[in-house]
């Protein structure tokens, strides 16, 4: 097992590292757009807010709830405009709508990106997540699941093609005129976690022993367990990261950075907002014990956009630097789990896309 996979590095990490900040010195941002996901609180939030002050130029916060959105909008312009070193230029900031327990939204959402004249997005980070202490479900699919995993595999799905095309055009537009191009990839950042290498996943035990589907057993009330719920969405969300890396360059034409960091063990932020009572004050205090403020997490997210660069596609990042998968992953069960998780993937998203051409798909 790889020291990062521990529990003792997972402790030295969280009591000692401190992942460092990016600053506009080192990258200038100004004509860059960005998106951020669930960036109305929490690592979106803060990171929304540190990517802001490199002089990024426009910024879509990609929120369900717009309102919320907006008041984070309306913080984002007053804390820009009382900086001591005020970029001359405000940013556009703009709230869009983004529902990641909903297909519609999410396909509604890639389209909107595509289809807005001018646009070209620079880094888009997916940071939405949740986790929830109850069962609940929507369009048969169980709460949890459906936003790390599912929803967020749709959402990269569907914005790599419409990344890499926007990309495409601006060198071709760069070309046309001659000019010397300092058009750089887009970067797509999928925010992980640690707990991804601790997850029991017991669901695929039970969909080989009932000769089921994993997905339909994650969608049983009866094998509900709030902690390893979480833990497994995230597992599932690696396991599909790299199946779509490997796809999508496998199918040549990407020159879309995809990436997968962790952010490591937060707290300030609303992710165990379900948690209640006893459980949650007990929760919380052990986050603020051995837990990173949500600002120095939210640097992770950001560097992993920014900074990273091309090395990073494909890759795994833990504390600003390249770490190992989870070990269950590289296992030949693992690989073979993975496989079949594609299919279903494929099977679920036939209700809405063909994800085998989007993988092929370059623009």
């Amino acid at each position: 097992m790889p020291i990062e996979n521990t529990n003792a590095h997972f402790f030295y990490r969280q009591l000692f590292i401190r992942p460092a900040p990016v600053t506009k010195s080192q990258h200038d941002l100004t004509g860059l757009t960005a998106i951020v996901t669930g960036s109305n609180t929490g690592l979106g939030y803060h990171a929304s807010r540190q990517i802001l002050s490199l002089g990024l130029s426009r910024l879509i916060l990609a929120v369900r709830d717009t309102t919320k959105g907006e008041t984070a909008k309306a913080s984002f312009i007053s804390s820009l405009n009382s900086a001591p070193n005020k970029n001359p230029f405000e940013p556009q900031i703009e709230v869009w709508e983004l529902d990641m327990t909903s297909y519609e939204s999410i396909l509604n959402f890639s389209n909107r990106v595509r289809d807005t004249s001018g646009l070209r997005i620079d880094y888009a980070i997916l940071n939405a997540g949740v986790v929830r202490t109850d069962f609940q479900q929507r369009d048969g699919n169980e709460i949890t699941m459906l936003t790390n995993w599912l929803g967020t595999a749709l959402l990269t799905a569907t914005l790599r093609p419409v990344l890499q095309a926007q990309y495409d055009d601006a060198r071709r537009s760069s070309a046309a005129q001659k000019a010397v191009s300092d058009v750089s990839p887009p970067v797509l950042t999928i925010v992980g976690s640690d707990v991804a290498a601790i997850a029991t996943f017991r669901e695929k035990d039970l969909a080989s022993k009932q000769n089921t589907s994993v997905l339909k057993q994650l969608n049983e009330k009866k094998n509900f367990e709030w902690i390893d719920r979480y833990n497994t969405s995230k597992l599932l969300l690696l396991m599909f990261f790299q199946e779509f890396c490997d796809r999508v360059d496998k199918a040549g034409g990407n020159e879309v950075i995809v990436n997968l960091m962790t952010p490591g063990f937060c707290y300030g932020s609303d992710l165990h907002r379900s948690l209640e009572g006893m459980m949650g004050k007990f929760f919380m205090s052990v986050k603020r014990l051995i837990g990173r403020s949500t600002p120095v997490g939210a640097r992770t997210l950001v560097h992993a956009a920014v900074v990273a660069g091309k090395e990073s596609h494909g890759k795994y990042l833990m504390d600003e630097r390249v770490a190992p998968f989870a070990d269950y992953v590289e296992t030949e069960k693992g690989k073979a789990m993975t496989k079949q998780l594609w299919g279903e993937l494929e099977e679920e998203f036939s209700k809405v896309v063909d994800l085998k051409q989007l993988v092929s798909q370059k623009q």
